[in-house]
């Protein structure tokens, strides 16, 4: 699990589903969790599609069309080692019970619930909490906040690529006055590579796609001036983006990004601007949700300088 979670789920009613996918979703997004959810009814199921494809929950409705039941279709998907939870829910009810006593316990982890709506949302809401617990440790937390800061990098260095292959050339020369000013900042540390930066034709695009020579917090400058470039002079409005975006990138992940890199196994806080921050289900929660809201930043900013500007 990431900022997603992903459900499975055999249901043949369509009104029944549309009326539980909406309690669905307002349970994840108590997590901070986005909705991934693929429907498929009795007669649309290949096992093969579960294998390696990491389903947080599986929802059933045992009694499906075409004289199917969930027993058989869980049966199948535990005989090939998917081991994700199942909650089976069925208005025949002793009919469910019968059937899956029958089968235990090669389809075990499964939770049983009646054909209910407010039995059904609590049930599923006490699982989904369940598993979200399951996964919310160190390990996992630094996981998901070091892959999207690294995929957040690449997007920033490619908007900077598009930006610059867009821009004229008074713009381009404000880019490349700013860059080279972060490269002499750098002169202690690296001479060498920057003074052959410098010497490039194009140092602005070799500086950006050279792997050691600007930092994410360089590029979040020359972000920031792209930024206003696009505002005064491409009509983007200020609502794309932030309007510090260098200060909300850092504030948002790129602080935690720091922290949980160095964080040991065991450690309860760490020390985020001064003030200890415990490592608990609250800071999980705030961590995706600031992993979603910054991915829809880039995302804007993406969208505006490939299919407006």
């Amino acid at each position: 699990m990431n900022t997603v979670f992903k459900i499975l789920w055999f249901e043949d009613e369509p009104a029944w589903y549309r009326m539980e996918r909406k309690r669905i979703d307002e349970i994840l997004k108590a997590h901070y969790l986005v909705s991934e959810i693929t429907r498929r009814v009795g007669d649309d199921f290949d096992v093969a599609e579960l294998i390696g494809n990491n389903y947080d929950l599986i929802l059933m409705d045992y009694k499906l069309a075409e004289g199917k039941t969930g027993d058989t279709i869980v049966s199948a998907i535990r005989e090939n080692d998917v081991l994700t939870d199942v909650l089976f829910y069925s208005s025949e009810q002793q009919s469910m019970y019968a059937a899956l006593s029958q089968a235990m316990p090669s389809i075990d982890g499964i939770y049983l619930m009646e054909r209910d709506y407010t039995k059904f949302t609590k049930k599923a809401e006490k699982l989904i909490e369940k598993i979200v617990k399951r996964s919310e440790d160190i390990v996992n937390l630094r996981g998901f906040v070091l892959d999207n800061t690294s995929d957040f990098e690449v997007r920033i260095k490619e908007i900077l690529n598009i930006c610059w292959q867009k821009f004229n050339d008074e713009q381009r020369d404000t880019l490349t006055e700013l860059t080279r000013s972060l490269l002499d900042s750098k002169k202690s540390r690296t001479i060498k590579n920057v003074e052959k930066a410098k010497e490039e034709d194009n140092v602005f695009t070799y500086a950006n796609n050279e792997n050691y020579l600007l930092s994410i917090a360089d590029k979040l400058d020359i972000m920031q001036k792209i930024l206003l470039i696009l505002q005064s002079d491409y009509n983007m409005t200020k609502t794309i983006g932030a309007s510090d975006f260098k200060k909300y990138y850092s504030d948002k992940v790129g602080v935690y990004r720091n922290k949980l890199g160095h964080v040991m196994f065991g450690e309860k806080v760490i020390r985020i601007n001064g003030k200890d921050v415990e490592i608990n289900q609250e800071l999980h929660r705030l961590l995706r949700r600031n992993i979603v809201e910054v991915d829809k930043a880039i995302r804007d900013i993406e969208e505006y300088i490939t299919q407006t500007m």
